[in-house]
């Protein structure tokens, strides 16, 4: 009796243990996107920010500057139109880019990445709504001046799709973040929890 009594004593703490460990996978997998960000003026903007966006972005005046941190990693970003499009560029304080994103919709991303996206959308998710998709670009500043000033995208520049979207499963209710490669396949996600201005506002 003493050994019938262990073993279903271990079966049933395991079953609660397994469904313990899902529930924090799941939340340690799911950052959380805590940024703080305020409108700063041009000049505001350290040299060595505006020395790359002046040579990649020649002339371009309506410009919106942001000062951007989460606590751990600090960012001047810029947003503005350029071709027709909304352009997100993300510089560190020394010059290096972060990357460049660009609003598209998610009908222009490619056919495979597209369905891809949708298959993990539809495997974790009982109910979603895709709110904005931008395609990210990441590089040498050199790259990516190239790819802004003459059209030119070649094969050391990465291409990653950042879609901000409101997921609902069993467990959760957010707006989230992911990040999915140029295949369309999951890298990280987060959820959104935004302060001061609205990462939308151009």
């Amino acid at each position: 009796m003493y050994r019938i009594f262990i073993f279903g004593k271990n079966t049933q703490m395991k079953y609660i243990f397994s469904i313990i460990l899902s529930f924090l996978a799941f939340q340690l997998q799911a950052q959380v996107k805590n940024e703080t960000e305020k409108r700063i003026k041009k000049k505001d903007v350290p040299e060595e920010v505006m020395e790359w966006f002046k040579d990649a972005y020649e002339k371009r005046k309506k410009v919106k500057w942001f000062y951007q941190t989460d606590g751990e990693k600090t960012v001047y970003e810029a947003k503005l139109m350029y071709k027709k499009q909304k352009h997100s560029v993300e510089i560190l304080p020394n010059g290096n880019i972060v990357n460049i994103e660009v609003l598209i919709d998610f009908d222009t991303i490619e056919a495979n990445s597209k369905n891809n996206i949708e298959t993990y959308l539809y495997a974790n998710y009982t109910k979603f709504s895709i709110k904005k998709v931008q395609i990210q670009y990441t590089g040498s500043n050199d790259d990516l001046e190239d790819l802004i000033d003459e059209d030119e995208l070649n094969e050391a520049i990465t291409i990653n799709y950042e879609i901000e979207f409101y997921g609902k499963n069993e467990i959760v209710d957010e707006l989230w973040e992911g990040l999915f490669n140029s295949d369309g396949k999951l890298m990280e996600h987060r959820k959104i929890k935004l302060k001061a201005t609205d990462n939308l506002d151009y």
